[in-house]
């Protein structure tokens, strides 16, 4: 809890929960313009195009954030030369731990206005009946899944490399390479797929009339294996985390 503490005392000081905020702001603002003026049909299915349209947002947004996240928390390391400093007070393993926790904590926090924004948006635009709370439940669980994956992924990268251009750029490929998934596949095993396969409302486009279904995805079994990789990606960027950072410090 001490290493926790002066990690958020480090956080404060360098503003970043500021920087996280001023990049949410974007994705709130992104998120009003693609859904104001919605049509009568838009009004009837507006909380399932919400939870279609969220993943790829995040797909968009989220491998950026999160590596601007984990360069900010282990830069406060890199350029004050702490980390020795640091291994007096606590282990090596717990200032990762404490780490990853604090990212964790972010994560949990930017999910959470993620979708109050969503449920503020839609009855404000008047969407007919009211939002699936077991839907929309599940959906956040899976985005702060998929976007601690990512953040585990980038911290352990910002705390490898000290020049924290190179996680950056990782990041923004990230961003990128999710995107191109999202329009090539229904389901990834790599981490910045994560989005695709945790979509839980898909889209129907008809060219004929113009018009656009929502409806809930039936998984197969390869959509199941790929949604299984969020958590196991979890784990392996943990665990190697907390092992590179050990040796490194050691």
């Amino acid at each position: 809890m001490i290493t926790l503490r002066l990690e958020f005392q480090k956080i404060k000081r360098k503003k970043i929960g500021l920087t996280m905020a001023a990049f949410m702001g974007i994705l709130f603002a992104w998120l009003f313009w693609a859904t104001s003026n919605p049509t009568e049909r838009e009004l009837h299915q507006g909380w399932l195009a919400h939870l279609q349209t969220q993943p790829l947002l995040c797909a968009i947004m989220m491998p950026t954030i999160m590596s601007v996240l984990a360069s900010r928390l282990a830069d406060i390391e890199h350029k004050g030369n702490t980390y020795k400093q640091l291994k007096t007070l606590r282990t090596a393993g717990a200032l990762f731990h404490a780490k990853a926790l604090c990212g964790f904590l972010f994560i949990l926090a930017m999910t959470a206005a993620n979708y109050l924004f969503l449920l503020a948006l839609g009855y404000g635009l008047g969407y007919v009946g009211n939002p699936d709370p077991k839907a929309y439940l599940f959906s956040f669980v899976l985005q702060a899944a998929c976007c601690l994956s990512l953040y585990l992924l980038q911290l352990d990268l910002s705390l490898l490399f000290f020049n924290q251009m190179i996680p950056l750029v990782i990041g923004l490929c990230g961003s990128m390479l999710g995107v191109i998934l999202m329009y090539l596949k229904t389901y990834s095993f790599l981490p910045w797929g994560g989005f695709l396969s945790s979509a839980i409302v898909m889209m129907d486009w008809n060219a004929e009339t113009r018009i656009i279904n929502y409806y809930y995805r039936s998984f197969t079994a390869m959509e199941l294996f790929a949604l299984a990789m969020i958590p196991i990606w979890i784990a392996i960027f943990y665990i190697a985390g907390g092992i590179l950072f050990t040796r490194k410090e050691s």
